[in-house]
């Protein structure tokens, strides 16, 4: 059973006495690489105008991930079958991924929009992996965010 959580990223700019509110809508979902899922995401990203998607297992065909619409950016990176990306619908959007520490089971990307400016990182551990591995990865991402 896939299961989602959905965050809002926001920024509140001051400016003397004007107020500005920036707010992205992200959201995460492990699809078990259904491969009905990617239809189905696609009409709730749409309806709810959601700007960016962190996925871990997506449906794949020969280590693509697949079912999403060509205006979406999809970010996955490694040679074996993806496990993590993140789908951006938002052409306003800026994000660069971080290929540095990118591989099948890690995506990061750098987000920028409208003077909100943060990393987000769609991360896969496997159960059947020792899980220091994905905490090397994750203090991985730390150091390369504390470079930047």
């Amino acid at each position: 059973m896939a299961t989602f959580t959905n965050r809002d990223i926001s920024l509140v700019q001051r400016n003397d006495s004007l107020k500005i509110r920036t707010q992205i809508k992200c959201f995460q979902l492990n699809l078990q690489h259904s491969r009905i899922a990617p239809y189905n995401l696609t009409q709730i990203i749409i309806q709810n105008n959601i700007y960016v998607v962190f996925l871990q297992e997506p449906y794949t065909i020969r280590n693509n991930v697949v079912g999403f619409p060509k205006s979406f950016k999809i970010f996955a990176y490694g040679n074996g079958r993806k496990r993590s990306d993140v789908i951006v619908n938002n052409n306003n959007v800026d994000a660069v991924a971080i290929k540095q520490v990118s591989d099948e089971d890690a995506t990061l990307i750098e987000i920028i929009y409208k003077g909100l400016n943060f990393y987000g990182a769609s991360l896969y551990f496997a159960i059947d992996r020792d899980i220091e591995r994905g905490i090397g990865k994750v203090e991985e991402i730390e150091l390369k965010e504390e470079r930047a």
